[in-house]
């Protein structure tokens, strides 16, 4: 069982409001050539992921929701790195703790385009993604995963890259 109060926290609790803890995954999605997948909604720009589903580990939860979001078949790796997120959903009205797990995965196939109308995938630089992800807690795991790639990679030649099916490069 992680101990949640030893995790960097991101967003601020404001005390008189009651807040939903939602159990949430994200993937680091190299699809070679240095690149990220990320998904952009109407609400900003996100890793692909969300909410725990109940009997799912983590892993699993950015497997799926990389298939629901970008039509990406995954696997995730064994990298993982936690932390808290403060927010509120204007759509759900409702303030959220999110109790996030970012997972490293890498593409095996494209498996179809995405099911979720109002996300768009696509492939950013981590430096750019670093920038736009709406989410602090998002911009830091990408900052952690370039640092961890940086010393275990140690490449200088980007590998051949993978398309998302329908998103830009």
């Amino acid at each position: 069982m992680r101990d949640w109060a030893q995790v960097p926290v991101f967003g601020a609790r404001a005390e008189a409001e009651r807040y939903t803890v939602r159990p949430s995954a994200y993937g680091l999605i190299d699809g070679g050539r240095g690149q990220l997948a990320v998904v952009r909604t109407s609400h900003g720009v996100f890793l692909p992921g969300g909410g725990i589903e109940e009997g799912e580990t983590p892993e699993q939860a950015v497997v799926r929701e990389a298939l629901e979001e970008c039509g990406l078949a995954v696997r995730a790796g064994d990298w993982a790195i936690h932390a808290v997120q403060f927010i509120y959903s204007e759509s759900e009205r409702t303030h959220f703790e999110k109790l996030s797990t970012f997972v490293d995965a890498t593409v095996e196939a494209v498996a179809s385009s995405a099911t979720e109308a109002d996300h768009t995938p696509e492939w950013m630089a981590p430096e750019a993604a670093s920038r736009l992800l709406s989410p602090e807690s998002h911009r830091w795991a990408v900052d952690c995963w370039r640092s961890k790639r940086d010393e275990t990679l140690g490449r200088t030649d980007p590998p051949s890259g993978i398309s998302i099916r329908g998103a830009s490069r």
